[in-house]
């Protein structure tokens, strides 16, 4: 019970530092999409949407249409499945529009070899705009890959309020 209460604490404390906005367009929005793999970059990616690293307060945000997105967040190998799925996201995308790969299969295929059902990593195939190395990148790492487009790293905002925690215990 004692380690419920510390994530509770966590997420959801009252008077936590926010990140400052780095970017020049407040938010940045990203689209998903995952093209294969072990799921474990997408699964860092949706801890980055909740809990103590604040996204949103450093200026990103998630949108659930590539219609309404800045820029394309791809996870995973590019298998021969998924290629036309990403170019019609790619293509349903307003421009300016950008691609960023999140893990080392995004980027250059990972433990994924080329083969019959997968083509590979997206660095020799598409102008990749950061690659956010790691299997899989750590939620931070991710945000300081996203801060490092604007040439800043997320820092936590002066906040005049020290940030509080919770000693009660169960």
């Amino acid at each position: 019970m004692g380690l419920i209460r510390a994530v509770f604490d966590a997420a959801f404390r009252q008077g936590g530092a926010r990140l400052k906005p780095v970017g020049p367009r407040w938010p940045l929005l990203l689209f998903h999409v995952d093209t294969g793999g072990c799921g474990g970059c997408g699964m860092e990616l949706q801890a980055l949407a909740a809990g103590p690293y604040d996204m949103q307060g450093a200026g990103f945000g998630f949108v659930p249409s590539p219609a309404s997105a800045d820029v394309l967040l791809v996870t995973g190998p590019l298998t021969r499945t998924m290629a036309p799925v990403l170019e019609a996201a790619w293509q349903a995308m307003p421009k300016p529009k950008g691609l960023i790969c999140v893990g080392g299969c995004a980027v250059d295929g990972g433990i994924f070899p080329e083969n019959y059902a997968v083509l590979g990593g997206l660095d020799r195939k598409a102008t990749v705009d950061l690659h956010i190395p790691g299997c899989p990148p750590s939620p931070q790492q991710v945000l300081d890959g996203l801060c490092s487009l604007f040439g800043q790293r997320a820092q936590p905002a002066q906040n005049s309020q020290a940030a509080g925690s919770s000693s009660t215990s169960s």
